[in-house]
């Protein structure tokens, strides 16, 4: 085994939507080992509106070089460790890489009308909330390979050299992702009645006995962890997609999932077992309520990411060089987040199950875009390595929040703004 060693690097700053590029001053030993090392760009992919203000981030980023020889190939190990960008490379790799943003093909409204009519909410004077419900992102990971493709056509590589990147956020403060879901309730309610609504006390809902039905068919763990399909903003290979989320719904409250007989495949939240049968029973139910109450139901979900992970696997003659990237960008994730209204006289009950958008209401409004929160609210950290017995590479990062103050006012903040956006495209007031 060589010995490790420190390289120093020249100090470089995150520059707002710009590139992170630190460069070598090599040693004659390491040109004698014939390294090669390129400018390193990290970017910061689909993370928000084309108006977002990035905020600029001035902390110096430190690179760490260990350079060990295994079987006759160089394996090194490049961490970063900033607030908002790490970057780990193993078994000989070469360069760190950016996955590229997704450009969609036309311009994406910012609050989306995923189902149902907005005209049916006109005259609305009565509501009560019985689901609000945040769902913090706590990992994230993405799989690549080294395959050659046309299509679906492979034509070299593939399996054999599979590399995994996983961030995630071990053991989070559970007070304080309450107190974010406690004021979004709070927030809503607010707003709820400046537009001169009444909100009803969500204590009546166990009055109601169709409620029980609902917890039963699809109540919820609070701080539960569950698995989330396509948890991230870009699902193409080479961005984060899966992950758990930890569900945590406002005092008072009871979480539930919607009905997967109604479709929203893209944010149904998946349990160890399979679904019970009557959750399909779940919409009745809902309107049962809004009936006996004489007002509109609402539900809320509310999805906070924070991982931006890329992965990378490159053979070059007998040796392949597996990396990886992560950055924490908070967010609040489109389509998934939305608010949805069940009528007292349900007049869109057939629906495809198979449908990706939210659509678990009479009508549902959800956000159209990711809204960027900010990038300094973590400290990322190198989680380990290991290779399975599948031959998969597996690249770990972890993420401890050193921000809770910023963190919980900013969340809040940007719920609270997301929430009115969608009420207001709701109502149209």
């Amino acid at each position: 085994m060589g010995n490790g060693r420190l390289v120093q690097v020249e100090r470089a700053w995150l520059r707002r939507r710009g590139a992170v590029r630190p460069y070598f001053r090599r040693s004659a030993a390491a040109l004698l080992l014939h390294w090669r090392v390129f400018p390193i760009v990290l970017r910061s992919g689909c993370l928000g509106h084309e108006s977002t203000k990035f905020p600029a981030a001035d902390a110096p980023i430190i690179l760490k070089v260990s350079p060990v020889m295994a079987n006759s190939n160089f394996s090194r190990r490049f961490l970063f460790k900033s607030a908002g960008a790490v970057s780990l490379l193993a078994v000989g790799g070469s360069d760190l890489f950016g996955a590229k943003p997704k450009v969609p093909e036309a311009p994406v409204p910012d609050f989306l009308v995923t189902e149902g009519n907005i005209a049916s909410l006109a005259g609305v004077k009565r509501v009560i909330i019985s689901n609000f419900v945040c769902a913090f992102q706590m990992d994230g990971s993405v799989h690549n390979d080294n395959a050659t493709r046309l299509g679906s056509t492979t034509f070299f590589g593939g399996k054999t050299k599979e590399v995994e990147a996983k961030m995630a956020w071990p053991n989070p403060d559970t007070a304080v992702l309450q107190a974010i879901a406690d004021a979004g309730l709070s927030a809503l309610k607010a707003d709820f009645r400046a537009k001169g609504i009444e909100v009803l006390d969500e204590a009546l809902l166990a009055s109601q006995p169709t409620y029980p039905d609902i917890i039963v068919a699809s109540g919820l763990t609070q701080y539960g962890d569950y698995m989330v399909g396509n948890i991230s903003d870009n699902t193409t290979k080479g961005d984060t997609n899966g992950g758990m989320a930890k569900i945590v719904s406002a005092t008072g409250l009871k979480a539930y999932n919607h009905s997967l007989f109604e479709g929203g495949q893209c944010c149904y939240v998946h349990g160890k077992g399979y679904p019970s049968s009557k959750i399909y029973y779940v919409p009745g139910h809902e309107t049962a309520i809004a009936k006996a109450l004489d007002c509109v139901v609402v539900k809320v979900w509310q999805f906070i990411n924070f991982t931006k992970v890329s992965a990378k696997s490159e053979s070059e003659r007998a040796s392949t060089n597996y990396s990886a990237s992560a950055q924490s960008v908070v967010r609040l994730r489109e389509e998934k987040s939305r608010i949805a209204f069940r009528l007292p006289v349900s007049a869109n009950i057939k629906k495809s199950a198979k449908a990706m958008p939210p659509k678990d209401g009479d009508v549902v409004v959800a956000l159209g875009n990711p809204v960027f929160i900010g990038t300094d609210y973590y400290t990322i950290f190198d989680a380990g390595d290991r290779m399975s017995l599948a031959g998969t590479q597996h690249l770990n990062f972890g993420v401890t929040l050193n921000d809770a103050a910023g963190y919980k006012k900013d969340v809040g903040n940007a719920i609270s703004a997301a929430l009115s956006g969608l009420v207001r495209t709701a109502l149209g007031r």
